[in-house]
């Protein structure tokens, strides 16, 4: 119980403003350190000056620049979907072609069956003697008189 009313703030109720280090004076030795630079610039947090960026104030030129990329992104993602979309006619075509040489070319083979099992059939009838081999008709030229 004794412990609930136990205040650390000593009655201050205003926050405490934010410690930022590469701002401290006392840090500077620290930070002038060229790993430590080079650590701080692939970060983000100084430019290659050296002079530090404030986050706070461009804060919407990262956002611009979020969006380029998200838009960037799904331009590229739209430009795959299509192209794989292209890819995929382009193959069903093919397929298509394909399957169309396919039947075609069995057809082709099935008359030719026919016409030789024909041939076999009206081959083995004449030699048995129960059809007469056909004679082949020529037709007269009429001569016409106009």
């Amino acid at each position: 119980m004794r412990e609930a009313g136990f205040n650390s703030r000593f009655g201050v109720e205003q926050k405490m403003t934010s410690y930022n280090a590469l701002y401290d004076g006392n840090m500077r030795h620290f930070f002038e350190n060229s790993v430590v630079q080079s650590h701080l610039y692939r970060t983000g947090q100084i430019d290659k000056a050296g002079r530090v960026i404030d986050l706070d104030k461009n804060a919407s030129k990262l956002h611009i620049i979020e969006k380029e990329f998200q838009n960037a992104e799904r331009a590229e993602g739209r430009r795959q979907r299509d192209e794989e979309e292209m890819r995929r006619r382009v193959q069903l075509k093919r397929h298509q072609a394909l399957e169309k040489a396919r039947r075609e070319e069995r057809l082709i083979r099935m008359k030719e069956d026919r016409k030789i099992r024909q041939e076999i059939v009206l081959a083995t009838a004449e030699a048995t003697g129960l059809v007469l081999p056909k004679k082949t008709k020529t037709k007269k030229k009429k001569n016409k008189i106009y």
